[in-house]
């Protein structure tokens, strides 16, 4: 394990960090720096929408077939999750005494769980998948602190933004795919929405960033960071 000093999570790359591909490989580094192969950060929502792992500010270095359903969604009946929305202390779980895909799928071992918290009352939750056994109490509190000075610069640098522009996780969505190209009626095949309601998503952003078309749209999304 790097000293704290010199980790890459930690060092001057913190404060240089600006976008969402920065803080990927910022969470990449915290988890390798524990011996984990995996991480998955995504937000808790309040309602029964499924955790979308594509929407909002959610990050994950995993492949589908690890942690996604058909609906591209992490279930929330899974242990792990159910963890995240009832407690505000991290936790390790192992292969042998819990039974979430997440570890079997992930060729697992042993899970780190941390719930974080914005200063806007969003939760969120971070999921290291290591290869060997779960940390003991000392390095868990580490990982937890670690976790959340990243994670706080995050919401400094970009989930604060949300409240700057207004929007919200699925206008950012849309914004995010228009970014990349797709048409109205391509996101709502995507989103699983009608291609009138994804219009009058992007009239609403447009309002809201107080632009006139989709290319400013798109623009003024990258320049404020809520986009990459």
């Amino acid at each position: 394990m790097l000293e704290q000093d010199t980790a890459f999570h930690l060092g001057p790359e913190l404060e240089r960090a600006v976008n969402r591909m920065d803080f990927f490989r910022l969470f990449k580094a915290l988890a390798a720096n524990y011996a984990c192969e995996h991480f998955i950060l995504f937000e808790l929502t309040g309602d029964e929408r499924p955790l979308d792992l594509y929407g909002g500010h959610a990050l994950h270095n995993t492949s589908d077939a690890h942690v996604l359903g058909e609906a591209g969604a992490l279930g929330r009946e899974d242990p792990l999750v159910r963890h995240l929305r009832m407690s505000t202390v991290a936790c390790a779980f192992d292969s042998g005494t819990t039974d979430t895909p997440l570890l079997a799928s992930g060729n697992a071992l042993s899970a780190v769980v941390v719930p974080l918290h914005t200063a806007t009352s969003k939760r969120f939750g971070l999921i290291l998948l290591r290869r060997s056994t779960g940390p003991g109490h000392q390095e868990l509190a580490i990982i937890a602190h670690d976790a959340a000075l990243v994670f706080q610069r995050y919401f400094e640098v970009l989930i604060s933004l949300d409240s700057v522009s207004g929007l919200n996780d699925r206008e950012i969505q849309i914004v995010r795919w228009t970014s990349e190209g797709k048409t109205s009626s391509e996101i709502a095949i995507i989103l699983s929405l009608s291609e009138h309601t994804v219009n009058s998503y992007i009239a609403a952003i447009l309002r809201k960033l107080h632009v006139v078309n989709r290319a400013q749209m798109v623009a003024s999304a990258l320049r404020n960071g809520l986009i990459t």
